[in-house]
């Protein structure tokens, strides 16, 4: 596992991780909101 090797530096990994989740979900919500999941169009 990639992430095992990164134990010592669990934080950094931690807040990388965290930081891509909020990114797509945050790209989830924008197109949510402006309709870009609507193909029915």
């Amino acid at each position: 596992l990639p992430w095992a090797s990164q134990t010592n530096n669990l934080n950094t990994v931690t807040i990388m991780a965290l930081t891509l989740i909020f990114l797509l979900a945050m790209s989830l919500a924008y197109e949510w909101l402006h309709q870009g999941l609507e193909w029915t169009e």
